[in-house]
């Protein structure tokens, strides 16, 4: 499922293991990133360096848009469209809530989404001269939480969940749609 896919990358961002973590991602977001070296050194920027070591996680919301278009692996490892949409599920968001390690720059918990999509790997076996598909869900992108960033943008729409009250323990929650294409 799409959380547990999550939720193995989370596992490996907690306990340092990088190089897996950057196997969770598709090969266009590896392609976007640069490469191991790349990606590694952008988890060590702001607001990225929370979620490494991090001291726990929770999936909190899992968004399946409709209309998705299928994507699937060609033999060189690459993306394509098959041009078809599909009702299927093969595109999700992940709401995920980190709290940081006691190290950690932050000291309070911070949210990012996790943009998944199903990617569908053609495979051979290796006893038959027949092949297979194996479906995977890989990390498409992962967004921080506006709330903490300085930015100005006429394109975002923002819904606030949660009222501000005396005592408010910060757990409001604020999507941001970005409707520029």
């Amino acid at each position: 499922t799409p959380e547990e896919a999550v939720q193995n990358q989370l596992h490996y961002y907690q306990t340092y293991q990088l190089n897996r973590a950057y196997q969770c991602c598709s090969p266009s977001n590896r392609e976007a990133t640069g490469g191991i070296d790349e990606f590694e050194r952008l988890l060590k920027e702001p607001p990225y360096d929370l979620i490494v070591g991090h001291q726990r996680a929770d999936v909190l919301l899992e968004v399946v848009p409709g209309d998705n278009i299928i994507l699937s692996l060609n033999e060189n490892g690459e993306e394509s469209e098959s041009g078809m949409l599909d009702d299927h599920g093969n595109v999700v968001c992940c709401l995920v809530c980190i709290r940081p390690n006691g190290k950690a720059r932050k000291k309070y918990p911070v949210w990012f989404w996790w943009e998944m999509s199903k990617m569908g790997q053609i495979m051979e076996l290796e006893e038959e001269e027949d092949t297979m598909t194996r479906n995977e869900w890989m990390v498409d992108s992962i967004m921080p939480d506006f709330e903490d960033l300085d930015f100005e943008t006429e394109s975002l729409s923002i819904e606030d969940f949660g009222e501000e009250e005396d005592g408010d323990d910060g757990d409001d929650l604020t999507i941001y749609w970005d409707f520029d294409e």
